[in-house]
């Protein structure tokens, strides 16, 4: 998949990867939480507070498909990274959180691996079991998500109580969301002012709406002994009709190169992605990398890696 943002962003990313998997997720409830006297609201925002700073370990499965048999006429800036992601494929990755400043998460897959290193504001970046490098630059400040964001969230997606229910023989209450187009456009208009990126992403939410349909959910099981996160799921597919959306924004669009044509077709997008907790609150430990090299400060992801510039991961 063809990557691209700025610096700061990038390495804002990094501090943020691990909290930012659990938010979608709504993933964690602290310790000595009593379910049954919480609204799934507040049972949700309590954990994602206490996510981010809880030592843990977790166990990430992932798998991603599209479907881009019908696509015609795309410029080749587009058909370039669609070829890259090809027809998608699936991830597995290992979460270790000692604190809020220290924090390790190894992805693997596509035959390649990736080890990103949070430890006191330092990041480092490890690709296919090689030497770490350190980021040139440390990280920013502040990158936890916001109660007030955590919030916003909570309330956009509406959690729902679905009872108990057991998970690998742990009892749990499971919580469950429904996420459609227009709980995306008012959680991006919602959180448009608060500084989280969200003000680029609802314009183009509001624009394409009218040509995506899709849904999904999102599922956390939490113990019904301490509150602690059991397991946590987010699943979705959306279909998009490129052909209408190209025509609607035409002037906004170029044909691909030696056609007069539109782009046409749809595309299909279903992800999902699962989390297993363990070790929630106990003794967890990160060890800091021993970088034999500087990453640059610029050029995306791929910069960072040291890889040619549009390189995939």
């Amino acid at each position: 998949m063809l990557i691209r943002m700025d610096a700061h962003a990038a390495r804002r990313s990094l501090a943020v990867l691990a909290a930012g998997t659990a938010a979608l997720l709504a993933a964690a409830c602290g310790p000595g939480a009593i379910l049954t006297a919480e609204t799934p609201d507040q049972a949700v925002s309590t954990a994602l507070q206490a996510v981010q700073t809880t030592p843990l370990q977790a166990k990430l499965t992932g798998q991603l498909t599209l479907n881009t048999s019908s696509l015609s006429g795309l410029p080749a800036s587009i058909q370039s990274a669609l070829g890259q992601v090809v027809s998608g494929g699936s991830a597995t990755g290992q979460l270790v959180q000692e604190s809020s400043a220290r924090r390790q998460l190894t992805l693997s897959g596509g035959g390649s691996s990736l080890s990103l290193v949070e430890y006191d504001g330092h990041g480092y970046v490890s690709q296919g079991g090689g030497a770490y490098a350190e980021l040139a630059s440390a990280l920013p400040a502040g990158a936890a998500v916001s109660s007030t964001d955590i919030g916003t969230v909570v309330a956009d997606l509406s959690f729902q109580d679905q009872g108990p229910a057991s998970v690998d023989g742990v009892g749990t209450e499971h919580y469950s969301a429904s996420i459609t187009i227009s709980s995306l456009e008012k959680l991006a208009q919602d959180l448009g002012g608060t500084g989280s990126g969200s003000a680029e992403l609802q314009p183009v939410l509001t624009l394409l709406a009218p040509y995506v349909t899709g849904s999904g959910s999102a599922d956390i099981w939490l113990s019904t002994q301490d509150g602690s996160l059991v397991r946590g799921e987010l699943s979705g597919s959306l279909s998009i009709d490129v052909g209408a959306a190209a025509s609607a924004l035409s002037g906004l669009l170029a044909p691909s190169s030696g056609s007069a044509s539109l782009p046409a077709g749809t595309l299909g997008v279903s992800l999902s992605l699962q989390v297993d907790v363990s070790d929630y609150g106990g003794s967890v430990t990160v060890t800091k990398p021993v970088a034999s090299s500087t990453l640059p400060a610029s050029g995306g992801w791929a910069g960072m890696l040291g890889l040619p510039s549009g390189a995939s991961l």
